[in-house]
């Protein structure tokens, strides 16, 4: 006797009773309106549910991509704004009419801001068009410059390194200083070199001012905490407080200046 025969006689009994249930069940949905209309709104319900799972767990998994495409296209907004009229006015007004950015998007894999020396990776190298000397910024300000670059990963200064320098000036002026931070909180840096004649108070923007290749003019830094005549009586120290919050960096967006790699080695044969 073989296995599938001897099988279907232990188990007809259960496969007739279950036929018989079948027939049974249909009979008394289509000929009972109570019973149908109990049946048709459970397996709505039932079916609603499974596709409300459905959903979670698609969504779930597209979600990357959703992100991703999210990115890219606030980097395509960036990199219109920083194309705009309005920009190039501004770049004209400093005389490098030729000096474009292209804006990349990265995630942010790794960041610290305990160190006097505080690093940020993210997931983008030479294969994204990446290279040292990048300006790194979000949509609400400046968060540091490439340093060093791999094939699928780099690393950066961020505004929170005791070697990060960057050229800032008050909103609104020509007036402008070096941007550093000291190595103390992770919410202050400092802006020197801003002559005493100068207009200022304290929550005025501190930005970009264009005078390098790294940045174009008008990104946002953060704004004046506070501000003290020097030693030697004829600048300012400027407190700042970033526009940035490093302890919550997910994603960043690397400025590539067209002709900034050219400007820069004149700058240094100079």
């Amino acid at each position: 006797m073989s296995v599938l025969t001897s099988l279907s006689q232990r188990y007809s009994h259960i496969v007739l009773f279950i036929f018989c249930e079948i027939i049974a069940f249909t009979l008394i949905v289509n000929f009972n309106h109570k019973q149908r209309d109990i049946f048709m709104h459970s397996s709505s319900l039932f079916s609603g549910r499974i596709l409300e799972t459905k959903t979670i767990l698609t969504d779930f998994v597209t979600l990357k991509g959703a992100n991703q495409d999210l990115q890219d296209e606030n980097a395509l907004l960036l990199q219109q704004i920083l194309s705009s009229p309005e920009e190039k006015d501004s770049t004209q007004a400093r005389g490098d009419t030729l000096l474009t950015y292209e804006v990349i998007p990265a995630k942010v894999i790794n960041n610290s801001i305990m160190s006097l020396r505080n690093y940020i990776t993210i997931d983008a190298g030479r294969d994204k068009g990446i290279s040292p000397s990048m300006g790194v910024i979000t949509a609400q300000g400046v968060v540091g410059v490439v340093k060093k670059v791999g094939k699928n990963y780099s690393s950066m200064l961020s505004l929170l390194h005791v070697d990060t320098r960057i050229s800032a000036s008050l909103a609104g002026n020509n007036f402008f200083g070096t941007l550093s931070w000291d190595g103390g909180l992770y919410n202050e840096v400092s802006l020197s070199d801003i002559p005493i004649h100068a207009r200022i108070a304290i929550g005025d923007s501190i930005v970009t001012n264009g005078y390098s290749t790294i940045f174009p003019k008008g990104i946002d830094i953060g704004v004046v905490k506070d501000f003290t005549v020097n030693k030697n009586g004829a600048f300012y120290d400027v407190v700042v407080t970033p526009s940035i919050d490093f302890t919550n960096l997910d994603h960043v967006y690397l400025l590539k200046g067209t002709f900034a790699e050219e400007l820069i080695s004149l700058s240094a044969d100079e």
